[in-house]
């Protein structure tokens, strides 16, 4: 447990320092900024003090430490909140919530008064019943697509995660309006351990 506490300080330490330098994602035209992280008994340092990380490098050395701290949940089966907010249409902006058994997706519903039109639906349009389940991931999932993102030079990136399970509660990774890649943009809270199959 302790070696997650200093891991999650570590990465507090290197977004402060690399969210000081150049706004872009990218690891072309980006100054290094040269990180010291100490533990806090004064023992050799997690980043060697000649180590020269990047804004890029640095998110993405967050998000592995987020994802070694997802690892430490009790159960692969939960639930969980969650909202796109891209889409071509209002109803696939709407609150679902994800089950997901044995670390697949296993259900995705609407959540209550979720489901909204706002008139750019073609003629005749309906909501389905249910939220296309393909359009939606596990928690594991969401990482795969920071991951991904990150990796293709995005314009602008904003992620949050929880203090506690490490999951990613919200992101915003924005593209030039020239890329092939399409924005990113998610909220994800309250997971809920729930019965399931044995793990």
């Amino acid at each position: 447990m302790k070696n997650i506490y200093y891991l999650t300080l570590l990465f507090v330490f290197i977004c402060v320092v690399a969210c000081a330098s150049d706004s872009s994602a990218t690891s072309t035209n980006t100054p290094s900024t040269s990180v010291v992280a100490k533990l806090p008994d004064d023992s050799e340092p997690v980043v060697p003090a000649d180590a020269e990380v990047d804004r890029k490098t640095a998110m993405l050395l967050g998000l592995d430490i987020h994802r070694q701290l997802w690892a430490t949940r009790p159960s692969n089966n939960y639930k969980f909140g969650f909202k796109w907010n891209v889409g071509d249409f209002a109803y696939e902006k709407a609150n679902v919530e994800v089950r997901v058994l044995k670390n697949e997706i296993d259900a995705v519903v609407w959540a209550d008064n979720a489901v909204t039109t706002d008139g750019s639906e073609p003629a005749g349009f309906t909501i389905p019943d249910l939220p296309n389940a393909e359009d939606y991931y596990t928690i594991d999932g969401l990482f795969k697509v920071i991951e991904e993102a990150l990796d293709s030079d995005p314009s602008r990136v904003s992620v949050g995660f929880d203090s506690v399970f490490g999951f990613p509660t919200s992101a915003v990774i924005e593209f030039p309006p020239d890329s092939e890649h399409k924005d990113v943009s998610f909220f994800a809270a309250q997971i809920v351990p729930i019965p399931g199959p044995p793990e």
